[in-house]
């Protein structure tokens, strides 16, 4: 059996733009492809993209150059300008490392707006990969602080 462990990420940020610019740079495909990546070092391509309830996006990710990670979203619920929930698989070279159920939140905030993300882990590969997913999240809005800082 697997090294099974279970965990809860949240993370949040607050962003001087409008709930709708912050929803946007996830559900536009080509905005999301910009930020999606934790690091500069680390890429993630989008196989196939489909941002409706009910459907999936298909994604491969890793080190520049060595994508061994590939997961499937599949989106439960989107409430158009503040909330996505979907549920995500997570392999490596083939093998099951992680199942979630994620949620981006994101509301009005001062004069700006507030985004949430609560990751809701089953690890195959044990608390190191709950770990991962918070450093991917912490990374990620990150990015998505310079994306939005520079394409407004």
């Amino acid at each position: 059996m697997t090294d099974l462990a279970h965990g809860t990420v949240v993370v949040d940020r607050h962003y001087p733009h409008p709930p709708t610019a912050v929803f946007a740079a996830y559900s536009d495909i080509e905005q999301r492809s910009a930020w999606s990546a934790p690091s500069d070092a680390e890429e993630l391509v989008f196989d196939s993209h489909d941002f409706r309830i009910g459907g999936a996006d298909e994604f491969r990710c890793g080190l520049k150059g060595n994508l061994v990670f590939a997961g499937t979203t599949r989106y439960e619920q989107i409430v158009d300008g503040s909330l996505i929930v979907f549920t995500e698989t997570v392999s490596m070279n083939g093998d099951l490392r992680a199942v979630s159920l994620v949620t981006w939140h994101v509301e009005a905030d001062g004069d700006g707006s507030k985004l949430t993300i609560t990751d809701q882990v089953t690890s195959f590969g044990g608390p190191d990969e709950i770990e991962g997913h918070r450093a991917g999240y912490t990374g990620i809005l990150d990015q998505l602080d310079r994306f939005l800082s520079t394409s407004r």
